[in-house]
């Protein structure tokens, strides 16, 4: 019976904290030399499914497109203006971290995308 009762309780551990919902706030340190940007996602988890948005503040945010979990890795879109945000990110408790990648027309840029947890 206890071996029930501790597995059951690492079974919920996992799933409170492999559950990436909520407000991220961070940098995208654009490749290049041209410094840091102001990052804010808000996630919403489903399984599997990713949905939420994603911009420079909580002001002006963007829809996630194409979001999906798996397991510590995160991946979405987000199409803002003339272009489109790839990321790449993955979750280490309270920490995203990962790669980003600026699709236009004319060229694509890369940055590190570096987000925390924002408390409520």
């Amino acid at each position: 019976m206890q071996k029930i009762a501790i597995t059951a309780l690492l079974f919920a551990m996992c799933a409170m904290a492999g559950d990436v919902s909520g407000k991220w706030s961070g940098t995208l340190a654009v490749d290049g030399g041209e410094g840091s940007k102001p990052a804010f996602i808000v996630l919403n988890q489903d399984g599997s499914k990713l949905t939420g948005s994603g911009g420079p503040d909580e002001s002006e945010q963007h829809p996630i497109q194409n979001g999906k979990v798996d397991g510590d890795r995160l991946t979405f879109e987000v199409p803002a203006g003339k272009g489109t945000f790839v990321f790449d990110l993955k979750i280490t408790g309270d920490e995203i971290k990962g790669d980003l990648q600026v699709k236009s027309d004319n060229e694509t840029k890369t940055a590190k995308v570096s987000l925390r947890r924002v408390a409520i």
